[in-house]
């Protein structure tokens, strides 16, 4: 519940979508761009406004032979930060392919897990590992 409060804050206190986000925007197109290349090396991703923590992203074969990419910056359990960073995540994706077109129901285990999808096969989540005592906000780029 608290979680959930923290993530209302931050994104309501977001400020508004600013220049630096147009590079965050290309970076999204050449993701969605990648997932299309079968058989294409992964991308490597700055999180967006600039807080400079680049991670590769990993590629998977879905059903079908679709690809996706998934990229993900770990934080402290639970932790402020990484709610604030998936309100952060969630904005920058929707300056760039509009507003968030669903979301999935909470899960029923101590591992919490928070999705949004967006238009073009994309989605950010929030996943709480008790076990790995990591929170992880996930960036998912699925090839059409």
């Amino acid at each position: 519940m608290i979680r959930a409060a923290t993530l209302a804050l931050a994104v309501a206190l977001s400020p508004p979508v600013q220049a630096q986000n147009l590079d965050f925007c290309a970076a999204l197109a050449q993701l969605s761009h990648a997932a299309t290349q079968p058989d294409g090396p992964a991308p490597v991703i700055s999180f967006p406004g600039g807080q400079g923590s680049e991670v590769p992203c990993t590629s998977a074969l879905e059903l079908g032979g679709v690809r996706s990419l998934s990229c993900r910056w770990a934080h402290p359990y639970r932790s402020e930060s990484a709610a604030r960073a998936f309100a952060q995540l969630l904005t920058e994706i929707a300056a760039c392919v509009g507003p968030a077109i669903g979301s999935d129901a909470p899960v029923n285990h101590p591992d919490s897990y928070d999705l949004r999808r967006f238009p073009d096969g994309i989605s950010a989540a929030l996943k709480d590992k008790a076990a790995l005592r990591e929170s992880i906000v996930i960036l998912r780029v699925q090839g059409q």
